[in-house]
């Protein structure tokens, strides 16, 4: 071979590995780009070999995935015929998508304060093991952080309403008792939209029977007045022996406290 002829070989081949190593580039460059969910599963693909449909809405997803993450997909799809698609009517499809991508490696999902309540409920129901223990750690670090409940009567032991000054009309003017979650870090919330979450919670780890979490939680809703409680219980329908279960703890909690300011161990 000449060496014009050798020259052009070289020429060649730096050519192909100069593409080959853009092309890789380009396709390196997109795993920091985030799939859509909703592009993912609500448009048919390759491979996807059985439909989801929620409240009317096709979801494409493959049955190997499912049946692998979770026992309850498996069950149904061996039997089901092949054409026909599994259908949910109680499922929020948003819910539905963030457990999905827990199930599929392409995707990098969180769990945050937005989605864990959904979370939780979802790995239980379709006994997805790996999300029921990643949401279990979570729930965990998250009531770490909470330091205690505290109220806007800090002069006052007395549960119920309180009573601030009205400097114009010179009379009491009553206002609500309000329930704040002081975490570690000093910020102070309301705790209103909190322990509604939390009896979320609770409501699906006391049924079956998780004592760590639900004593983690508990330990949140004994510090709650009754009106935040009975409220948040009343709105995620808390049945009658979970209720039961709060107020005695909650009782056994305000013993220890009068025991300890008092004295009388």
């Amino acid at each position: 071979m000449n060496k014009k002829a050798n020259n052009d070989s070289v020429k060649r081949v730096h050519s192909i590995t100069t593409h080959t190593n853009s092309k890789f580039a380009r396709i390196l460059s997109n795993f920091d780009n985030k799939i859509d969910v909703h592009d993912y599963f609500l448009h048919e693909r390759p491979f996807a070999n059985v439909k989801i449909i929620l409240n009317q809405q096709i979801i494409w997803c493959d049955k190997a995935s499912l049946a692998s993450a979770s026992p309850i997909f498996r069950e149904q799809l061996i039997r089901k015929p092949n054409d026909e698609p599994l259908v949910f009517n109680d499922i929020n499809l948003n819910d539905f998508l963030s457990m999905l991508e827990f199930i599929y490696p392409i995707f990098n999902p969180q769990i945050t304060e937005k989605n864990i309540s959904c979370l939780i409920e979802l790995s239980h129901r379709f006994q997805f093991d790996m999300l029921k223990n990643a949401c279990q750690i979570y729930v965990i670090k998250y009531l770490n952080t909470i330091r205690r409940v505290s109220d806007n009567c800090h002069n006052s032991e007395a549960e119920g309403d309180c009573f601030t000054s009205n400097n114009n009309s010179g009379e009491n003017e009553r206002h609500p008792q309000r329930d704040l979650i002081e975490f570690h870090n000093r910020i102070c919330v309301d705790a209103s939209d909190i322990i509604t979450e939390l009896c979320r919670w609770l409501k699906t780890y006391y049924n079956t029977d998780n004592t760590l979490p639900t004593q983690a939680i508990i330990s949140v809703l004994e510090q709650i007045s009754i009106n935040y409680l009975e409220q948040a219980m009343t709105s995620v329908n808390i049945d009658d022996e979970i209720k039961a279960y709060v107020y005695k703890e909650r009782a056994q909690y305000l013993e220890r406290i009068y025991h300890i300011k008092h004295n009388t161990f």
